[in-house]
């Protein structure tokens, strides 16, 4: 099984500027758990629900930048990649996301969602 037949293919992507309480409005509103943060335009980390709470609330940085809390660098991944090599970073690293990109661009965002999704079968 590879992880490009369960990622979710639309990734959220924010401005490593804007505000901490604006980007968990986006999370909120898309009921989604990450954004990836970019800065000058190109990507560059990522900002979790976990960097929200354990990092910004507790830092009382809802006005400052995300890119002040966001997770850098990059876990990547390439979607040929299979659901048991991305279970093993995972679990390794113990993170919950990895990006998904293909020829240099992000094609999509495999989590701990998808991992349960397909070792299910669904």
């Amino acid at each position: 099984m590879k992880i490009g037949d369960y990622m979710e293919k639309e990734v959220v992507m924010v401005d490593e500027g804007e505000k901490v309480i604006d980007v968990a409005r986006i999370l909120g509103e898309k009921r989604i758990g990450s954004v990836i943060v970019t800065k000058n335009g190109k990507p560059y980390g990522i900002f979790t629900e976990r960097d929200f709470f354990s990092r910004a609330i507790m830092d009382n940085g809802l006005d400052n930048s995300v890119g002040m809390y966001a997770s850098s660098p990059l876990i990547t991944v390439s979607p040929e990649y299979t659901v048991e090599e991305a279970s093993k970073i995972m679990a390794d690293m113990k993170i919950r996301r990895l990006v998904v990109v293909a020829e240099g661009e992000i094609v999509g965002i495999f989590t701990a969602s998808d991992l349960v999704r397909a070792l299910s079968g669904r």
